[in-house]
């Protein structure tokens, strides 16, 4: 186990209020706390109008959409954020303007941005949500062919340049201050704000729902009050119907499907859709765009499995697709995954501060590009530092190293992208802070990589201590309302907002322990009235019932399992020591961007 250290800000036992003292420690402001226990206020809205040229969009909209003959057009993001910004965006417009004829692109993989081709001659209006703000050559395109083009995006805005295009975007916006808004809650702020200019009875709020799904897939800071009052009344109402029924089928891991947490979607909703749109057919990310767009259908789909005849609505077949689709893409990220891993190694590239790992064209078929960025993820996760994966590409005429980047939480290193742009060593890096896609000349991949050796200090990555928010010792009686509070609002944590982590070290004895699951790989401690539970662990559970008598330390965070009524404390295990012996428990490892 590595060394546990105490925070510096630690939760001090007999607090009047442990979370409160908590969520101070994260940043949230004192008059800010009761909306983050409690129930978020009107106060912490967003206002629409603050955010720059949204006037300018929601006029041109209104006018254009009233036209009798409007034809819009939407480029659909591919991923989650994107997918729910399209969906939003679509099905205000099919509610509000019933006479417009919409029509949408979806990517054919994992492709960012405007595709000028597929807007066709008709079309007056263009949307592009989740994406495009740097997409100049495009944008001229399209407004030198005659269309209005509305960009409503999140991403950063590099070497602005008036186009002719409406750019409403929170990065861009001085007096805009959530600039943890995703590409979805940007569409959320231009539908709210076509409803205060011209829908009395507005209709925005019908979509908290998929707003908030797709700011948290996309990793959005949750410490901001506009987007905790989005995931409040978001997921505490879902109203569309393929989310209703993905949360159904998750129902294993989901607590309460009808009434989703941060987590839920974090762990559960997203990564479900983005597997479909990275590694599903085409006819899969249609069949789930659709049944996230389409609010009230009746058509049935009849299929056969093992010569019996099984029929579902549209939404359970969406979902079906979508979870074969995210077990196909898990098998592929595995077997990548691995491959690389020994690569990394034998090359010694983990000995560098940034692994940059190039793919010639043959190695390139080892690694799906649908998947390289949760590749990508997984090595930083396995090696501890910050990691580019490359595939030989071409890329403005030249031939180039072109995939994905990724970051973890170092201190030292907030933003990855800002770090390759101060390189001046990379053609284009484009996307969030820790999670983007990059080019590079092949003449120039050596010389980032002494680049980062030379700049970044090795420390930062030096992963060998636990900081804890507090630390029960051996003799010290656990205090179980502490651990209860912090379990029982498992709806504040998000990102920015995570579990508060304990270390806990006490004497133990065989009556304590009791081995769990089919394959006798998991395993349950009793101490002090608290239920230590670690799964998938077959070596500790092995040692454990060697031992007449031990002691143990164990680092976690608490939970609550209900079960027949009653609600019992529990610490789910991140990482435990017994006897010398270290173990770390198995967990799927989720990508959110």
């Amino acid at each position: 186990m590595k060394r546990i250290e105490m925070k510096v800000n630690h939760i001090k036992r007999g607090s009047e209020n442990y979370i409160a003292d908590y969520l101070l420690t994260l940043g949230i402001k004192p008059e800010n706390i009761s909306s983050f226990i409690n129930e978020p206020i009107d106060a912490d809205k967003d206002n629409p109008f603050a955010l720059q040229n949204m006037d300018a969009a929601v006029k041109v909209a209104y006018e254009e959409l009233s036209k009798p003959n409007a034809h819009m057009f939407v480029q659909v993001d591919s991923d989650t954020d994107g997918y729910t910004s399209s969906a939003v965006l679509i099905n205000y417009v099919k509610r509000n303007f019933p006479h417009v004829k919409v029509s949408c692109a979806l990517h054919p993989g994992k492709e960012h941005g405007i595709v000028p081709s597929k807007v066709e001659d008709d079309v007056n209006i263009v949307f592009i949500p989740d994406a495009g703000s740097n997409n100049y050559e495009e944008q001229k395109e399209l407004i030198a062919r005659g269309k209005k083009l509305i960009i409503l995006d999140h991403h950063e805005v590099l070497n602005y340049e008036d186009t002719g295009a409406i750019l409403v975007n929170n990065q861009f916006s001085p007096s805009f201050d959530n600039k943890n808004l995703s590409g979805v809650g940007v569409v959320y702020m231009f539908i709210k704000a076509m409803d205060a200019r011209y829908f009395a009875e507005g209709i925005s709020d019908d979509f908290l729902d998929l707003t908030a799904i797709g700011i948290i897939a996309d990793a959005m800071n949750m410490t901001s009050v506009g987007n905790n009052y989005i995931a409040y009344h978001g997921l505490q109402n879902i109203k569309n119907k393929f989310i209703q029924q993905l949360a159904i089928k998750q129902s294993r891991g989901i607590k309460n499907p009808s009434c989703l947490t941060k987590t839920d979607v974090a762990f559960y909703i997203a990564p479900v859709i983005n597997g479909v749109i990275r590694s599903g057919a085409p006819e899969d990310k249609l069949i789930v765009f659709r049944a996230l767009v389409d609010e009230n259908s009746t058509d049935m789909f009849e299929t056969t499995y093992r010569g019996e005849t099984r029929s579902e609505t549209l939404y359970e077949y969406a979902v079906r697709m979508a979870s074969n689709a995210k077990s196909r893409q898990d098998s592929a990220k595995k077997k990548s995954f691995e491959w690389l891993c020994g690569e990394i190694r034998t090359k010694g590239l983990d000995k560098d501060n940034l692994i940059i790992v190039t793919l010639d064209a043959k190695q390139s078929l080892k690694v799906s590009a649908n998947v390289t960025g949760l590749i990508a993820m997984e090595l930083v996760k396995e090696f501890n530092k910050p990691c580019l994966v490359l595939r030989e590409t071409e890329y403005e005429g030249k031939t180039m190293f072109g995939g994905s980047g990724r970051n973890g939480n170092f201190y030292g290193l907030p933003s990855l992208l800002d770090f390759l742009l101060e390189s001046k060593l990379v053609e284009y890096v484009g996307g969030h802070h820790n999670a983007f896609g990059v080019f590079i000349l092949p003449e120039n991949v050596q010389r980032l990589r002494d680049y980062a050796n030379k700049t970044l200090n090795p420390q930062i990555f030096d992963d060998k201590v636990f900081e804890v928010d507090y630390w029960f010792h051996t003799g010290e009686k656990i205090d179980k309302d502490m651990l209860f509070d912090f379990a029982a609002c498992g709806d504040i944590w998000g990102n920015g907002l995570p579990r508060p982590i304990f270390a806990f070290d006490f004497n133990f004895t065989p009556a304590d322990i009791q081995v769990m699951g089919a394959a006798g790989d998991s395993v349950k401690i009793k101490h002090d009235g608290v239920d230590f539970v670690m799964f998938k662990s077959a070596e500790t559970v092995k040692k454990l019932l060697e031992l007449k008598n031990g002691h143990v330390q164990i680092v976690g965070s608490p939970s609550l399992n209900e079960w027949m009524g009653r609600r019992n404390i529990q610490i789910m295990i991140d990482d435990l020591e017994v006897e010398g012996i270290t173990a770390t428990p198995i967990r799927s490892v989720v990508d959110l961007i």
